[in-house]
């Protein structure tokens, strides 16, 4: 969940507090986030939770999709053990938010990092 931070400023008496540029962005982007997640008729009709459980994750939306943080996992590609990094994304189908991992790049153990197709 994002957090607001206050921040009493140099020039200011009193009890007063002013929300950070950063905090201010974060709601923002919370209440963006919301308002998206809410498009899915699953939400709506109860079929899919009413806050995106992976909400925290969120890095990005644009129509139709939710694009989340990256992580490294281990894994395999072309039959060898790998470190993963592969992130979340969510598609808006049929009125739910149908959820696919994919892989931005990989890297053997003892190799540098390599893109994946």
């Amino acid at each position: 969940m994002s957090r607001i931070t206050l921040e009493r400023t140099a020039d200011q008496l009193g009890n007063v507090w002013v929300v950070e540029r950063v905090g201010a962005e974060a709601v923002t982007f919370r209440v963006a986030q919301q308002t998206h997640w809410e498009q899915a008729e699953a939400v709506g009709d109860g079929r899919q939770p009413r806050i995106d459980p992976d909400g925290i994750e969120l890095e990005e939306i644009d129509e139709g999709i939710r694009i989340y943080r990256s992580h490294e996992v281990p894994g395999t590609m072309d039959g060898r053990p790998a470190i993963l990094s592969q992130h979340l994304v969510k598609r808006l189908a049929n009125g739910e938010w149908e959820n696919d991992v994919e892989v931005d790049c990989y890297r053997y153990p003892d190799e540098p990092r390599r893109r994946a197709n």
